[in-house]
């Protein structure tokens, strides 16, 4: 299984290129994640074009390609080709248009059938709960085994905790009955505000990007590029990510069927709090809750100081 670790910038056009680059560089991004194709059509151009050049400036080259309703099992033979130009991983963005389950089981069989690595087979796609129909993430998701990119985006007026602590993480229990067990997660942001045209100010992306970091993710990404305004850029810069190399209990813990995967706990610290008092509360080792939780302390440049707590903090107890 693939384990992708920092950030990432989405490439909706080849023609963007240099801008992706030169927001990866100020924003300190390590992935590009290419457009190779939109439903059944391949752009082989891009895809084999664009691979090394990012590689030659020292980014992993993600493929993505749009899914639609229109012979969607005819993106098989895409996939095939980002993976054989050596692709890190391909990433199927499943938008918030009405795409069906019933459309979707032809390219669930024709994925099943082939000898694609899934472990490298990533799914985009919104919340569980503002899916059209939830059936095309239960027919894809079992098969998307390198892991699930939710669009943390902030449309219909919903606010960050809303949208990402509601709708993901606290849905994580369902998603393992719909997976087969926790998929790693890779939030997707958007620069956009309710999905329109209309650029996020720096002060409206600020809660969003917060919000995503308090769960101690590996990885993140921003869609797309050319929507990202310059002014966006720094605060894109300053989010540091977790990049915990170590295997999570969840993301290899396999779900007994119609039985959820067992979720981590965790707690937003408060004034009165200590790092001692929650270990003695929670009954924990020293070791296990620096293992879980000093990415707090490493990605603000803190020493892994007991007496250093701040409020609001969101740590992981069990």
């Amino acid at each position: 299984m693939i384990k992708l670790c920092g950030k990432g910038i989405w490439l909706a056009h080849s023609y963007d290129l240099q801008r992706a680059v030169e927001m990866a560089t100020r924003t300190e991004a390590t992935h590009l994640l290419i457009k190779v194709g939109h439903g059944p059509f391949y752009f082989p151009d891009t895809a084999r074009e664009l691979r090394p050049r990012a590689r030659s400036l020292g980014l992993h080259a993600l493929a993505w390609l749009q899914i639609t309703d229109y012979l969607p099992q005819e993106t098989v033979p895409t996939l095939q080709h980002a993976f054989d130009l050596d692709y890190d991983a391909v990433v199927l963005f499943l938008g918030r248009g009405l795409v069906t389950g019933n459309q979707l089981r032809p390219l669930a069989q024709a994925l099943e059938q082939g000898p694609l690595p899934l472990e490298r087979l990533v799914l985009a796609s919104p919340p569980l709960s503002d899916l059209p129909d939830v059936e095309a993430l239960r027919v894809l998701a079992p098969l998307c085994q390198g892991g699930w990119m939710p669009l943390c985006f902030p449309t219909r007026g919903g606010e960050p905790a809303q949208v990402i602590d509601e709708g993901i993480y606290r849905s994580l229990s369902e998603l393992s009955l719909i997976w087969g067990r926790t998929p790693p997660i890779y939030p997707v942001l958007s620069p956009l505000n309710g999905g329109g045209n209309a650029p996020l100010l720096p002060e409206f992306l600020i809660p969003w990007v917060e919000a995503v970091l308090r769960h101690g993710v590996d990885f993140f990404s921003v869609y797309h590029a050319a929507a990202t305004e310059k002014a966006l850029w720094p605060i894109l810069q300053a989010a540091a990510v977790a990049c915990r190399m170590e295997d999570r209990e969840t993301e290899t813990e396999l779900a007994a069927p119609g039985v959820p995967v067992l979720q981590p706990v965790y707690v937003t610290v408060k004034t009165s709090d200590t790092v001692w008092g929650l270990i003695n509360r929670h009954q924990l080792t020293k070791e296990q809750f620096w293992r879980w939780n000093a990415h707090l302390w490493d990605s603000r440049g803190l020493p892994r100081d007991a007496d250093y707590l701040q409020e609001g903090w969101r740590l992981r107890v069990k």
